[in-house]
């Protein structure tokens, strides 16, 4: 708990607060451990990143960070009530598909290649305003790891929006077929249909530096031990070097650093499997049966509570045969802010392999925001490319 959280609060409090008013006990400690699940960036670095369009909508509609509880909430180590304890492993049981997906994907063999590469379709639902339809906002991130070198390169294309739902396609119909929407009051931005195509890609050392949500350092990943508890422990180790929080907090980090060790990341087959166990130990995991991915694969699907993103449930969805990840979504789990119990928020799909193809580019293409233009690299608060 080595970084000073007061600054990173601080730099991330919007205008409109007043750190003197009083704020409730419970918007605190989720204020926070929201912030403190986002990756060590300054508001700075985050618009830089910003500018080159990863969009992690994971995050869409939630308050990243505010500050006008920075004194109450780095002086307090209370915890939030905890869920009760977890469901025993029974056949059905979240715990029990997280479980038989892990079997599933430890037996896969272990691939090697120069370059993990990944493909993710970003999907982030948002009502249109003034209409009655919702549209799926998609942007689709590949992503090239030299896991060797802790090196990272990223290329994004906007593939266009389209209506959410049967219903949303027939009101949007009837609103006569748009083929953009003027979401800059939602999204800050102007949505098409068709897309604008390729938008950015980022290079080892350029000005994003954009990384996968997650930071467990890939030189790491072979060190990392394949027992889950151990597993845990050792997160929390890492963790703890890198944040300055409650013990709460702290875990909700592990457990999000769980799910991209578990997903996205280049774990070998025995680290993804414990990644799986790991979670499947959570409070509250919940199994949601046989599914189809936005992509239409089918898989089965698990519930866990998104602990960093207060009023949602994550829902992971494997492969029923080899027990990888297919994608995951973000749903709603109370009303307000425009959205119901049971809405989905977002979703992603995931498409990953090792390759020995190299990234088909070698500079930054991206168009950052006027008052970074001139700001040297050296200067900006981000992560180089390790």
């Amino acid at each position: 708990m080595k970084n000073d959280v007061l600054q990173r609060l601080a730099a991330a409090r919007p205008a409109h607060l007043d750190p003197d008013l009083p704020t409730p006990s419970q918007v605190r400690q989720e204020e926070l451990a929201t912030l403190m699940s986002l990756p060590r960036t300054t508001r700075r670095a985050r618009a830089t990143t910003r500018s080159a369009r990863v969009r992690r909508p994971l995050l869409s509609g939630l308050a990243l960070a505010t500050a006008s509880v920075v004194a109450a909430v780095v002086m307090t180590d209370t915890a939030p009530e905890r869920p009760g304890p977890a469901p025993s492993a029974t056949l059905g049981s979240g715990s029990q598909v997280l479980l038989a997906a892990a079997s599933h994907v430890e037996r896969q063999p272990a691939a090697s290649g120069k370059y993990w590469y990944v493909v993710e379709t970003l999907v982030d639902r948002q009502k249109v305003p003034g209409k009655n339809y919702s549209i799926d906002i998609r942007q689709e991130v590949r992503w090239w790891t030299a896991a060797a070198k802790n090196r990272y390169w990223s290329q994004s294309l906007d593939v266009g929006a389209r209506p959410a739902t049967e219903a949303d396609e027939a009101a949007w119909k009837a609103d006569g077929s748009p083929m953009s929407w003027d979401m800059r009051d939602v999204t800050g931005e102007i949505v098409t249909y068709a897309g604008k195509g390729e938008i950015a890609h980022d290079v080892p050392g350029g000005i994003a530096d954009s990384v996968p949500m997650g930071e467990v350092p890939l030189r790491l990943l072979p060190t990392l031990p394949t027992d889950a508890k151990a597993l845990r422990k050792r997160l929390f180790e890492l963790v703890d070097k890198h944040y300055n929080g409650p013990e709460w907090t702290l875990d909700r980090i592990v457990v999000e650093d769980a799910v991209q060790l578990a997903t996205t990341l280049p774990s070998n087959p025995a680290l993804r499997a414990a990644a799986y166990r790991l979670l499947a130990a959570e409070p509250g995991v919940r199994s949601l049966g046989d599914v189809k991915d936005h992509a239409g694969r089918t898989g089965y699907a698990v519930a866990l509570t998104a602990e960093y993103a207060p009023g949602t449930e994550r829902r992971l969805i494997f492969d029923k045969s080899t027990g990888m990840p297919l994608g995951q979504e973000m749903v709603s789990t109370r009303s307000g802010d425009g959205r119901k119990k049971g809405d989905l928020l977002s979703y992603t799909t995931f498409t990953m392999k090792w390759t020995n193809q190299a990234p088909p580019f070698n500079t930054d293409y991206s168009d950052p925001p006027a008052d970074l233009r001139s700001v040297p690299v050296d200067e900006l608060d981000v992560e180089a490319a390790r």
